[in-house]
Protein backbone atom coordinates (compact mmCIF):
# COMPACT_ATOMS: atom_id res chain seq x y z
CA UNK A 1 0.00 0.00 0.00
CA UNK A 2 0.95 3.81 -0.29
CA UNK A 3 0.51 4.34 3.38
CA UNK A 4 2.24 1.03 4.37
CA UNK A 5 0.78 0.75 7.50
CA UNK A 6 -3.43 -0.65 7.22
CA UNK A 7 -3.94 -3.94 4.89
CA UNK A 8 -5.11 -3.68 1.62
CA UNK A 9 -7.89 -6.15 -0.12
CA UNK A 10 -8.97 -5.77 -3.56
CA UNK A 11 -10.52 -8.71 -6.40
CA UNK A 12 -9.85 -9.07 -9.70
CA UNK A 13 -12.60 -11.37 -11.06
CA UNK A 14 -11.87 -11.55 -14.65
CA UNK A 15 -11.52 -12.68 -16.71
CA UNK A 16 -13.41 -15.99 -15.00
CA UNK A 17 -11.81 -15.94 -11.36
CA UNK A 18 -15.62 -15.14 -9.82
CA UNK A 19 -15.58 -18.54 -9.28
CA UNK A 20 -13.18 -18.23 -6.50
CA UNK A 21 -15.59 -15.52 -4.62
CA UNK A 22 -18.64 -17.51 -5.06
CA UNK A 23 -20.68 -20.20 -7.14
CA UNK A 24 -21.51 -18.72 -10.38
CA UNK A 25 -21.26 -19.01 -14.32
CA UNK A 26 -18.17 -17.51 -15.94
CA UNK A 27 -19.45 -17.05 -19.35
CA UNK A 28 -19.91 -12.97 -20.16
CA UNK A 29 -23.77 -13.81 -21.18
CA UNK A 30 -24.80 -15.05 -18.01
CA UNK A 31 -26.05 -12.15 -16.19
CA UNK A 32 -26.94 -11.43 -12.43
CA UNK A 33 -28.27 -8.78 -10.07
CA UNK A 34 -26.52 -8.96 -6.03
CA UNK A 35 -26.96 -7.62 -2.82
CA UNK A 36 -23.83 -7.57 -0.72
CA UNK A 37 -23.33 -6.80 3.19
CA UNK A 38 -19.75 -6.76 3.84
CA UNK A 39 -18.47 -6.40 7.33
CA UNK A 40 -14.86 -5.07 7.91
CA UNK A 41 -12.88 -3.40 11.08
CA UNK A 42 -13.88 -0.05 11.91
CA UNK A 43 -10.87 1.58 10.54
CA UNK A 44 -11.56 0.53 7.17
CA UNK A 45 -13.68 0.89 4.50
CA UNK A 46 -15.57 -1.56 1.91
CA UNK A 47 -16.41 -0.64 -1.46
CA UNK A 48 -18.38 -2.89 -4.16
CA UNK A 49 -19.08 -2.57 -8.27
CA UNK A 50 -22.58 -1.91 -6.52
CA UNK A 51 -24.72 0.98 -5.14
CA UNK A 52 -23.98 1.60 -1.29
CA UNK A 53 -27.11 1.28 0.54
CA UNK A 54 -27.69 3.71 3.83
CA UNK A 55 -24.29 4.22 5.76
CA UNK A 56 -22.33 1.88 7.10
CA UNK A 57 -23.33 0.23 10.87
CA UNK A 58 -20.86 0.36 13.56
CA UNK A 59 -20.93 -2.15 16.43
CA UNK A 60 -18.26 -3.35 18.47
CA UNK A 61 -15.33 -2.53 16.44
CA UNK A 62 -16.83 -3.50 13.25
CA UNK A 63 -18.60 -1.57 10.07
CA UNK A 64 -20.96 -2.89 7.93
CA UNK A 65 -21.73 -1.64 4.52
CA UNK A 66 -24.75 -2.83 2.83
CA UNK A 67 -24.48 -3.01 -1.22
CA UNK A 68 -27.15 -3.42 -3.97
CA UNK A 69 -26.29 -3.96 -7.78
CA UNK A 70 -29.98 -3.90 -9.62
CA UNK A 71 -28.95 -3.82 -13.10
CA UNK A 72 -27.49 -7.53 -14.07
CA UNK A 73 -23.83 -7.89 -14.69
CA UNK A 74 -21.66 -11.01 -15.88
CA UNK A 75 -19.42 -12.51 -13.03
CA UNK A 76 -16.18 -10.78 -14.22
CA UNK A 77 -17.87 -7.67 -13.11
CA UNK A 78 -18.29 -8.35 -9.57
CA UNK A 79 -15.75 -6.43 -7.87
CA UNK A 80 -14.82 -5.76 -3.92
CA UNK A 81 -12.05 -3.71 -2.42
CA UNK A 82 -11.44 -3.11 1.61
CA UNK A 83 -8.81 -0.49 3.00
CA UNK A 84 -8.09 2.81 4.58
CA UNK A 85 -9.81 4.74 2.25
CA UNK A 86 -10.97 8.26 2.23
CA UNK A 87 -13.36 9.57 -0.89
CA UNK A 88 -13.55 12.99 -2.41
CA UNK A 89 -16.69 14.01 -4.48
CA UNK A 90 -15.60 15.31 -8.02
CA UNK A 91 -18.99 15.53 -9.43
CA UNK A 92 -22.86 14.66 -8.99
CA UNK A 93 -22.86 11.11 -9.29
CA UNK A 94 -18.66 10.54 -8.98
CA UNK A 95 -16.65 10.15 -6.13
CA UNK A 96 -12.73 9.38 -5.88
CA UNK A 97 -11.27 6.96 -3.56
CA UNK A 98 -8.08 6.20 -2.34
CA UNK A 99 -5.65 5.81 0.55
CA UNK A 100 -5.62 9.00 2.48
CA UNK A 101 -2.20 10.11 1.34
CA UNK A 102 -3.23 10.00 -1.80
CA UNK A 103 -6.74 10.81 -2.44
CA UNK A 104 -6.11 14.45 -3.09
CA UNK A 105 -4.05 13.95 -5.97
CA UNK A 106 -6.55 11.46 -7.78
CA UNK A 107 -9.24 13.62 -7.24
CA UNK A 108 -7.91 16.64 -8.82
CA UNK A 109 -6.22 13.93 -11.90
CA UNK A 110 -9.89 13.24 -12.49
CA UNK A 111 -11.46 16.01 -11.64
CA UNK A 112 -13.24 15.67 -15.53
CA UNK A 113 -15.02 12.77 -14.53
CA UNK A 114 -18.65 13.62 -14.87
CA UNK A 115 -17.89 15.44 -18.47
CA UNK A 116 -16.88 12.04 -19.71
CA UNK A 117 -20.40 10.84 -18.34
CA UNK A 118 -22.60 13.49 -19.29
CA UNK A 119 -20.85 13.56 -23.12
CA UNK A 120 -21.32 9.58 -23.24
CA UNK A 121 -24.85 10.08 -22.59
CA UNK A 122 -25.49 12.98 -25.43
CA UNK A 123 -23.46 10.53 -28.01
CA UNK A 124 -25.58 7.62 -27.27
CA UNK A 125 -28.65 9.35 -26.98
CA UNK A 126 -28.80 7.27 -23.99
CA UNK A 127 -28.71 7.60 -19.74
CA UNK A 128 -26.27 6.27 -17.43
CA UNK A 129 -27.78 4.01 -15.93
CA UNK A 130 -25.89 2.94 -12.79
CA UNK A 131 -26.21 5.33 -10.53
CA UNK A 132 -23.12 6.21 -9.63
CA UNK A 133 -19.73 6.02 -11.26
CA UNK A 134 -16.95 6.18 -8.16
CA UNK A 135 -13.34 5.41 -8.89
CA UNK A 136 -10.84 3.78 -6.94
CA UNK A 137 -7.32 4.26 -7.09
CA UNK A 138 -5.51 1.33 -5.88
CA UNK A 139 -2.22 0.72 -3.81
CA UNK A 140 0.63 0.26 -6.54
CA UNK A 141 0.71 -3.21 -6.16
CA UNK A 142 -2.41 -3.21 -8.96
CA UNK A 143 -1.29 -4.82 -12.15
CA UNK A 144 -3.46 -3.15 -14.20
CA UNK A 145 -4.28 0.20 -15.64
CA UNK A 146 -7.97 0.24 -14.96
CA UNK A 147 -11.06 -2.25 -14.90
CA UNK A 148 -14.46 -1.16 -15.63
CA UNK A 149 -16.27 -2.52 -12.69
CA UNK A 150 -19.35 -1.01 -12.80
CA UNK A 151 -20.05 1.59 -10.15
CA UNK A 152 -16.87 1.17 -9.32
CA UNK A 153 -13.79 1.65 -11.34
CA UNK A 154 -10.25 0.36 -10.23
CA UNK A 155 -7.78 2.66 -11.59
CA UNK A 156 -3.32 2.26 -11.24
CA UNK A 157 -2.24 5.05 -9.50
CA UNK A 158 0.56 5.26 -12.60
CA UNK A 159 -2.59 7.27 -13.86
CA UNK A 160 -1.39 9.89 -11.35
CA UNK A 161 0.71 11.76 -13.72
CA UNK A 162 0.11 15.47 -12.04
CA UNK A 163 -1.37 17.27 -15.20
CA UNK A 164 -4.40 15.12 -16.42
CA UNK A 165 -2.90 13.72 -19.24
CA UNK A 166 -3.74 10.00 -18.55
CA UNK A 167 -7.30 10.56 -17.68
CA UNK A 168 -8.76 9.51 -21.06
CA UNK A 169 -7.66 5.56 -18.99
CA UNK A 170 -11.10 7.01 -17.24
CA UNK A 171 -12.97 7.94 -20.40
CA UNK A 172 -12.44 4.24 -22.08
CA UNK A 173 -13.89 2.73 -18.90
CA UNK A 174 -16.47 4.92 -18.85
CA UNK A 175 -17.26 4.58 -21.86
CA UNK A 176 -17.21 0.78 -20.74
CA UNK A 177 -20.84 1.76 -19.08
CA UNK A 178 -22.84 1.37 -22.33
CA UNK A 179 -20.43 -0.51 -24.46
CA UNK A 180 -19.55 -3.91 -22.22
CA UNK A 181 -20.87 -3.39 -18.90
CA UNK A 182 -24.56 -2.84 -20.69
CA UNK A 183 -24.37 -4.42 -23.58
CA UNK A 184 -21.95 -7.56 -23.34
CA UNK A 185 -20.34 -10.31 -25.79
CA UNK A 186 -21.64 -13.01 -25.80
CA UNK A 187 -18.88 -15.48 -25.52
CA UNK A 188 -15.42 -15.12 -24.77
CA UNK A 189 -14.42 -15.52 -27.97
CA UNK A 190 -15.67 -12.63 -29.29
CA UNK A 191 -14.68 -10.52 -26.58
CA UNK A 192 -12.71 -7.91 -28.78
CA UNK A 193 -16.19 -6.80 -29.66
CA UNK A 194 -16.25 -5.35 -25.93
CA UNK A 195 -12.94 -3.25 -26.14
CA UNK A 196 -13.46 -2.40 -30.00
CA UNK A 197 -16.48 -0.96 -29.62
CA UNK A 198 -15.30 0.74 -25.86
CA UNK A 199 -12.05 2.44 -28.01
CA UNK A 200 -14.45 3.70 -30.60
CA UNK A 201 -17.12 5.37 -28.07
CA UNK A 202 -13.76 6.81 -25.51
CA UNK A 203 -12.61 8.40 -29.36
CA UNK A 204 -16.01 10.07 -29.77
CA UNK A 205 -15.99 11.48 -25.99
CA UNK A 206 -12.78 12.66 -26.48
CA UNK A 207 -13.21 14.73 -30.44
CA UNK A 208 -16.25 16.34 -28.69
CA UNK A 209 -14.68 17.33 -25.65
CA UNK A 210 -11.91 18.69 -27.98
CA UNK A 211 -13.83 20.54 -30.26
Amino acid sequence: TAGKERPFMFSQCQAIHARSLLPCADAPTAKFTYEATVKVPDWATALMSAVPVGAPMQKAGESTFCFVQTIPVPSYLVAIAVGELRGVEVGPRSTVWSEPSVVEAAAWEFADTEKFIAVGEELLAHPYIWGRYDILVLPPSFPFGGMENPCLTFATPTLLAGDRSLANVICHEVAHSWTGNLVTNHTWEHFWLNEGWTRWLECRIQAKIES
